[in-house]
């Protein structure tokens, strides 16, 4: 009985095998499958001898708690003969596959086990052995013997001697190696080799435990394929190893997205050891590090591998579980290499007795990601197997990683002087040609300049009402007449095309003839929003280069300070003389800008786009079509005019010959005034924010509200449609009321994807943003800008807007939050547009997933944390600052979390109103003396998230109607906490806050609250005692029935 320490590799497994909870996780197994039947019991007699000449499988593990050793010692051969009943190899696999699963206990039975599966025709000898006795190199000797035994036997004796070395040599040799420096030398060469490489990517994002179970893609080399890559190799004195892994590089990088790549190679690890007549476990796997230049040619890019190959050979033997402990790679989704490669580039005809016999790889060991096996047979021909961690892939994963190898291999080797920077951009190309998303192909545009459309209707249709608002009506004739007068009017004061005109007006018809006066005379269309802080109009008038303002008389002095260029009164532009258009310069077209809309910048300042007139024309011919837009319709118009979704409204209505009703304040009084003044006016279609419409469906559900019976579209945006919010909605039963989710950067022009909801499922977790406009088209990106099921959504097409303007715009090209820019799809370079928003393709539709970055959007404002935060910092008092928006349900809010002097949450809010408009100003602050940071100093949002999240406690306000309204308050204000004097606008109250208050009161009291009432009765205690006197009037005024 001998005690021998473990070996290093051993070692490791020891350790892994009492960590994990798994004790089959390293079993390995293999069949030699027999072309005939064997003599069972000289198979038997000669396994037996081999297994007790092999000192690794004769004996147990022995653990003292100080030291683990390998006890050799004779142990009963665990060994059974199984029927078959066929010899179907898949039968074998199975009853392989079963009893892989069974552990062996180490400590007290041998690492291996065997069993003879009998089919009536073949037979299967099966092994299955626990890693830390053998490697693949060790199976392979041990079979070797067994074969040569079996074959003296059926002679008559088995008297040869053994060939295997001791496991005295091996451990000598590991002494040897550490003693003489080698190790120490091999360290420092790996710890050089990988110092700076970057993050390990595979052919998947996903990262799971390392698993015992895979699942397999096993696939022939296409016969073509392996010929040009043999005869290749020949002709130019390489070896189709190098050339295979050249490709392989090749398609990671693409997968990647990364030009290094860092694979994991099995060596053998035996030539010029004493292990290499010893079967025990001595595999190793190497990283081999590879950064192919762009400008390399097949036969280069293989001769840089070989050369990379033998430079690691000489550290072959450092161990790679020491090498993750020296690189700190060890524990959670570390990893050391991505996919790991096993080429085998030939295989031994192997013979027991008169019988042939082939090797069933069963199961190497566990898989961390994926292990891609190429095995040439004794025929000659290579099998590629990859064994891929199924909580990484999945079947069809593995296929398209398969043929992807096979194709840009094949490619390549029929061109093999093309460089690899050209093989991967015109691989990706095609596959992006192939991967264009589109909408329904039965969409056919008639795109018409919006402008044409509006002469159109009011020569054919002069009486047609085009403009509504109460009692105020205007025909097509009447609009495009004071429209051309309008025109005709700035033109005389000195707009030339091409001039930047600001627009600030109140929600009247003067305020449309403005716009299309705009546009008329060749002009770009500038919206203000005469509500917003002083200092950003200023801003979106330095930064759009605007030269002429159009206001009227109560918003004139608003600007006087800001503003230095021409000023024209509404009232005014409209006091001359009616004019025909043959007055007017033509109206500008295709890529010349139609309008500026200011949105959001990471920067600290608004940002411009600059939208052109090609842009607008179709998407109001794709908005007509999608929406069934005819000039039956009315539409409300509902946004205010510096949202884009007002230009959904006006120009796609007006050019459709359809009707614009403007609404009025007194439409928001209440859900119940909105439902019903819908239905007066006879609308067929709204656009509302998404926000909106959740409240519209609070109060469809608690009774106060209705669906009219006029109306035909929703139409919702600007945020996530929430499932429960669809399901409430679909239980009103008005499934002919069609319901579009629709999705949009204002970069793109206004919507750009739509997905009829009134029918869908509202079980989903997240709903989809469905396929886009007629004429447009969407990519998904994964790594590498490779088309992927999941990624960020590129599009293209006819309304991408011309780009940023301003000074303040560094430039239109992309970045890690998306822009501008350009992409090869098949043989062009096309614009695109980079979202920075990441979607799924499921069942054909793009589902949303969220940012790429953390831009958020309330009340379909588009909100860029930075840019609160940069002002947030400009602030005295305030040293740090974090800016994060938080979902409750269905009511959003932004969180500043401040670190700094200034606690006085209300002197921050009123300093921040001076400069951002009330949608961008964080309606909860928590105040830190420091805000936590990362490892890496950089901000923690998600403790801060995390703690943030935690809550608050319940609300004790001195009465029952206190505490439930004050709970309501603080539900969408997002406040921690709550006092009675507290003043609602004060806290930060919006206008759309202010709906969604009242609506929650309505079904909280089950009275009917408007908003007017807030503004009476700001104060939380005045408003309560508003209430109860409400709640009084109501119990008096119910009907008394006896």
């Amino acid at each position: 009985m001998n005690r021998f320490p473990l070996t290093i590799p051993q070692q490791g497994l020891w350790s892994g095998h009492l960590l994990n909870d798994d004790k089959a996780m390293f079993n390995t197994a293999e069949c030699i499958a027999f072309d005939g039947k064997v003599e069972a019991a000289v198979l038997a007699a000669a396994l037996a001898k081999a297994v007790g000449e092999c000192e690794a499988l004769k004996g147990y593990f022995e653990d003292d708690k100080e030291a683990v050793c390998f006890v050799s010692h004779e142990l009963p051969l665990a060994y059974e003969e199984i029927s078959l009943e066929h010899d179907d190899e898949t039968l074998a696999r199975a009853w392989a596959w079963a009893d892989l699963r069974r552990p062996f206990e180490l400590t007290q039975e041998a690492p291996c086990r065997f069993a003879l599966l009998r089919g009536p025709g073949r037979d299967y000898l099966y092994s299955c052995v626990h890693h830390i006795a053998l490697d693949g190199f060790g199976t392979t000797l041990l079979f070797q013997r067994i074969a040569e035994l079996y074959a003296e036997g059926l002679a008559g004796e088995m008297n040869s001697p053994s060939p295997f070395g001791s496991l005295a040599e091996v451990l000598a040799e590991e002494a040897s190696r550490e003693q003489s420096g080698k190790n120490a030398a091999a360290r420092a060469f790996w710890q050089e080799q990988l110092h700076g490489w970057p993050e390990v990517k595979s052919f998947g994002e996903t990262r799971a435990p390392i698993a015992a179970e895979f699942i397999r893609e096993s696939r022939p080399l296409p016969a073509a394929l392996w010929q040009s890559l043999t005869g290749f190799a020949d002709e130019h004195k390489l070896g189709w190893p190098d050339l295979l892994l050249a490709g392989l590089s090749a398609q990671l990088s693409l997968s990647s997205g990364q030009d290094k790549t860092l694979l994991g190679l099995m060596m053998m690890n035996r030539i010029g050891s004493a292990s290499l007549t010893v079967p025990c476990m001595q595999m190793n796997i190497t990283p081999l590090a590879l950064e192919l230049e762009e400008g390399l040619s097949l036969a280069e890019a293989a001769g840089a591998v070989a050369k990379a190959k033998r430079g690691v050979r000489k550290h072959q033997h450092y161990r790679y579980e020491l090498l993750r402990r020296d690189l700190g790679l060890v524990g959670g989704d570390k990893r050391l290499f991505g996919p790991l490669v096993n080429i085998m580039p030939f295989d031994h005809a192997r013979r027991f007795g008169p019988l042939s016999a082939h090797i069933l790889n069963i199961s190497a060991g566990p898989v961390e990601d994926l292990t891609i096996e190429v095995q040439v047979g004794v025929d000659g021909q290579p099998r590629l197997d990859l064994d891929a961690n199924p909580g990484c892939y999945c079947q069809a994963d593995l296929a398209v990683i398969a043929d992807t190898l096979f194709a840009l291999l094949g490619r390549w080797l029929a061109e093999p002087a093309q460089t690899l920077g050209a093989l991967k951009a015109d691989w990706l190309a095609e596959q992006r040609a192939s991967a264009l998303i589109a909408g329904p192909a039965h969409e056919a545009l008639q795109v018409r300049p919006v402008l044409e459309a509006l002469c159109h209707f009011a020569a054919q249709t002069p009486e047609k009402v085009a403009l509504e608002q109460g009692e105020a009506r205007f025909s097509y004739e009447a609009l495009l007449a004071r429209s051309e007068q309008m025109a005709a009017a700035l033109q005389a004061a000195g707009v030339a095309p091409g001039d930047k005109v600001g627009v600030m007006l109140a929600r009247t018809p003067q305020a449309i003839f403005a716009q299309l006066a705009v546009l008329l005379a060749g002009a770009v269309y500038v919206p203000l929003d005469p509500e917003q802080p002083l200092e950003r109009q200023g801003h979106i008038l330095r930064l759009g280069e605007v030269k002429t303002l159009i206001t009227q008389a109560e918003y004139r002095h608003k600007l006087a300070s800001l503003f230095e260029g021409r000023t024209l009164l509404v009232g005014d532009l409209l006091a001359g003389d009616l004019v025909s258009d043959n007055r007017l310069n033509q109206p500008a077209a295709g890529r010349a800008v139609a309008y500026l809309m200011f949105t959001s910048g990471s920067t600290g300042l608004p940002k411009g786009v600059a939208v052109s007139h090609g842009a607008l024309d179709h998407f109001a011919a794709a908005a007509r079509c999608r929406y069934h837009l005819d000039e039956e319709a009315r539409m409300l118009q509902f946004a205010p005019f510096n949202f884009d979704a007002s230009i959904e409204e006006v120009f796609a209505t007006l050019s459709a010959g359809a009707t614009l009703v403007l609404r009025t304040d007194a439409l928001l009084e209440s859900m119940p005034a909105f439902a019903t003044g819908v239905e007066q006016m006879g609308i067929t279609h709204l656009d509302l924010p998404t926000a909106f419409w959740n409240e519209w469906v609070v109060a469809l559900t608690a009774g106060q509200a209705h669906i009219p019976a006029n109306l035909a579209t929703v139409i919702i945006g600007g945020e996530a449609v929430y499932p429960e919010q669809l399901a409430q909605w679909q239980r009103q039963g008005r499934s002919d009321v069609r319901l579009f989710n629709t999705y949009g950067p204002t970069e793109t022009t206004v919507v750009v994807t739509t997905q009829e909801l009134q029918q869908e499922d509202p079980s989903q977790a997240q709903l989809p943003i469905g396929l886009p406009m007629p004429g447009m088209q969407a990519l998904i990106l994964g790594a590498g800008e490779q088309p992927a099921e999941e990624g960020e959504l590129v599009l293209l097409g006819p309304q991408l807007a011309n780009g940023y303007v301003g000074s303040a715009q560094s430039a239109n090209v992309q970045s890690a939050q998306g822009g501008f820019g350009t992409l090869r799809v098949g043989a062009e370079q096309m614009p695109v547009y980079r979202t920075g928003d990441r979607v799924r393709l499921v069942a054909g539709r793009l589902v949303y997933l969220g940012r790429r970055d953390n831009e958020f959007k309330i009340s379909g404002y588009r909100i860029q944390p930075g840019e609160v935060e940069a002002q947030l910092l400009a602030l005295p008092g305030v040293d740090e600052a974090c800016v994060q928006g938080v979902s409750i349900g269905s009511v959003r809010r932004l969180v500043a979390f401040v670190a700094g002097s200034e606690r006085d949450s209300r002197v921050i809010k009123a300093q921040l109103a001076r400069v951002l408009p009330a949608a961008m100003i964080p309606t909860d602050y928590r105040h830190y003396d420091q805000l936590p940071r990362t490892g890496s100093n950089k901000l923690d949002r998600k403790a801060l998230l995390a703690a943030y999240q935690a809550g608050g406690e319940a609300l004790t306000l001195g009465s029952e109607t206190a505490n439930r309204v004050g709970a309501i308050w603080q539900q969408i204000l997002g406040l921690a906490t709550m006092a009675p004097a507290d003043n609602f606008f004060e806290l930060g109250g919006q206008s759309l806050q202010t709906i969604q208050i009242v609506n929650r009161l309505g079904a909280e009291f089950g009275v009917q609250v408007k908003v007017s009432d807030v503004f009476d009765h700001p104060r939380l205690d005045d408003f309560c005692r508003f209430l109860d006197g409400l709640l009084a009037e109501d119990e008096e005024s119910v009907e008394m029935v006896w």
